[in-house]
């Protein structure tokens, strides 16, 4: 069977969010739990991809026929029961952070997508494609989504420069 062209399908096992719980009745509180997660070098929201899996379909031996790859990831951002009782500048100051860090997030997500197809196009542009070389293929997916999602919090200062951050307690007083 020369000349064979695999097929590429990816199955999500998941794409789910979640939300972390912030403590603190006040502003103030609130602002110092994410002091303490940055001078921890913590992430305020998270995307976490889940196991990445492959499998490979073969018609009686090489060349493979089809290539499986299964991927998901969750969102964790940050829930606070306190924010609908700040001032309107706190609210504000909240509800921007919040809005900019699930973009932030889910810019995430799209690269990680982006790198899925970027892998099933080198995957599909094989002809008569091997183990061995499916093998390689594979090998430098993870590290390909590791760079395209480090180079994003590079140039972003982790969404500081979207506006993720909080202005000081001070800054939102009503």
């Amino acid at each position: 069977m020369a000349g064979v062209k695999p097929k590429f399908i990816v199955r999500w096992s998941t794409r789910a969010s979640t939300t972390s719980s912030v403590p603190g009745n006040t502003y103030e509180d609130m602002f110092k739990f994410f002091q303490a997660k940055n001078a921890r070098r913590e992430e305020w929201g998270k995307f976490h991809p889940e196991r990445i899996t492959m499998s490979a379909k073969l018609d009686r031996g090489e060349p493979i026929t089809e290539v499986t790859l299964t991927v998901g990831y969750t969102i964790t951002l940050p829930a606070w029961s306190k924010a609908s009782s700040l001032g309107k500048k706190g609210k504000a100051a909240w509800d921007a952070m919040m809005a900019a860090l699930k973009k932030h997030e889910d810019t995430h997500a799209d690269i990680f997508e982006d790198q899925v197809n970027k892998f099933g196009a080198a995957i599909t542009s094989q002809t008569d494609l091997t183990n061995r070389k499916l093998s390689d293929l594979f090998k430098n997916f993870p590290a390909a989504v590791k760079s395209a999602q480090d180079g994003y919090d590079s140039r972003t200062a982790h969404g500081e420069k979207e506006g993720v951050f909080l202005p000081a307690p001070d800054k939102v007083k009503d």
